[in-house]
């Protein structure tokens, strides 16, 4: 395998050195003596119960899935999945990304290209042998082994001429979540069964001084105003405010900046006015019950150059803090792009009739597929959304050509996926 020095994965390498001293510190925490901890299999069978659960790892001879489901496991053989041609995915996915991101958005196109081909790549060699073997089912949960768990296997793709976009996505085929083991995922759904639907909480772009404004932030909140929704912007964004609402909100909702601490990821933290933040400590520390954690805020599952931890941090710190399931996002997504996708996640989850891996596979596949005028359309016959809103996205998508699928491309709809239950 060769060694690429001074890219992102000599990062991530450095940063997985700090990680068993922060395990150990995370241990010690009162109620978290068992994270990250191995599950048996008996733990492993019984989070198989309700859907399967795909175990996926790579090796230097080809890779291998293991399929859990009603106590058998069946292994698949993807020898296309060698531990080399993994870390050369990673490695120009994410040099890919940060030169993009450190460009000012100069090299975005050869960012997108490559994406593109990587997911390409990801369902010859993972999701297109897993999926045929699984068969028609409506949920995965999926445990991505290694650096696996740094790609989007849920966008994976093949041709196919007879959809809107001329291909077929894993998402097509079931709604994917990610864990990050079988113990996490029985007990997210033990706290879901628990967890109430009603009361929501929005942190939507505190004041944060040097960090930019998040603009689309406001149409975020509008889109879960409704019912009982508190919102906090701006200069109201406190740390003490913010850690009042989480202690008795059922959904959350951040669009604000998440920053990593790459020397101590329990120092990981969700930017908030005033210079204040919330750290994964203190979410550990505060014991939340909330259904669902959504963190729109750019990259807060990415690990890459300075945020390996972060993917560690908040959407698993949310997780072993309380929360049944996270949606989060891997890579910086276009303001609208981002709007467009929550409004129509909280429309598709609201009152629980669906999960929300589910409501996240409807909205991404609906955004992606539909015309700009579908859309436009859609939304002004939409009841319950804010007329501001309605006028937001209606005017943004007034200038752009009504017969183009501007959402269809990778980038624009596959940066977020769900974690947990």
């Amino acid at each position: 395998m060769s060694t690429v020095h001074g890219s992102p994965l000599d990062d991530l390498r450095a940063a997985r050195r700090e990680f068993d001293d922060v395990v150990a510190e995370i241990r010690a925490v009162p109620g978290y003596r068992d994270f990250l901890t191995e599950p048996r299999f008996d733990d492993i069978a019984r989070a198989a119960t309700d859907q399967p659960l795909c175990y996926l790892a790579a090796a230097d001879d080809g890779g291998s899935a293991f399929v859990v489901r009603d106590g058998e496991v069946d292994h698949v053989a993807l020898p296309g999945l060698g531990a080399p041609a993994v870390h050369d995915a990673v490695s120009a996915h994410l040099g890919g990304y940060h030169a993009f991101r450190a460009s000012g958005g100069a090299a975005f196109e050869g960012w997108a290209a490559d994406l593109d081909a990587r997911t390409g790549w990801l369902w010859d060699a993972v999701m297109g042998p897993v999926l045929d073997r699984i068969g028609a089912v409506e949920e995965i949960t999926v445990v991505a082994g290694g650096l696996l768990g740094l790609l989007p296997l849920h966008a994976a793709w093949c041709p196919d001429s007879s959809t809107a976009t001329g291909r077929h996505y894993a998402v097509d085929s079931a709604a994917i979540s990610y864990v990050p083991n079988a113990r996490s995922l029985t007990t997210a759904r033990e706290r879901a069964a628990r967890a109430g639907y009603g009361k929501a909480l929005v942190v939507a772009d505190p004041t944060s001084t040097g960090l930019e404004p998040l603009p689309s932030a406001r149409f975020e909140a509008m889109a879960m105003s409704a019912g009982s929704t508190s919102v906090l912007a701006g200069s109201d964004a406190t740390a003490d405010r913010v850690r009042d609402g989480l202690r008795t909100a059922e959904v959350l909702h951040f669009a604000c900046h998440g920053i990593a601490d790459l020397l101590s990821p329990v120092d990981s933290r969700l930017a908030l006015a005033d210079g204040e933040s919330l750290t994964l400590r203190d979410l550990l520390a505060l014991k939340v019950t909330a259904r669902l954690a959504v963190l729109s805020a750019c990259e807060t599952a990415m690990p890459g150059t300075d945020l390996p931890d972060e993917a560690l941090g908040l959407p698993m710190g949310l997780l072993q803090a309380g929360a049944a399931g996270v949606v989060a996002s891997l890579w910086a997504v276009h303001d609208l792009s981002t709007t467009m996708l929550m409004v129509e996640f909280h429309r598709r989850w609201a009152g629980g009739e669906l999960s929300p891996a589910q409501a996240l596979r409807q909205a991404q596949r609906w955004v992606r597929d539909s015309t700009n005028a579908e859309k436009a359309s859609a939304w002004r016959a939409a009841e319950g959304l804010p007329a501001e809103l309605v006028e937001h996205l209606d005017d943004e998508l007034s200038l752009r050509e009504p017969r183009h699928r501007d959402e269809s491309p990778v980038h624009a709809w596959a940066a977020f996926q769900h974690i947990g239950a």
